[in-house]
């Protein structure tokens, strides 16, 4: 018997967890968080 973790989305910027299926995405397809709304996405140099 296997046990598998559900994979987490993990916020480096406000340090929020949760799983990866509960958090919104971009549309590039980049997480982002549900509190912050931290994106991982490509940063620009404005």
């Amino acid at each position: 018997m296997s046990i598998e973790s559900p994979s987490t989305f993990d916020c480096p910027d406000c340090d929020t967890t949760a799983p990866s299926t509960s958090v919104p995405y971009d549309a590039l397809g980049y997480a982002v968080c549900p509190v912050c709304s931290y994106t991982g996405g490509p940063e620009h140099d404005d």
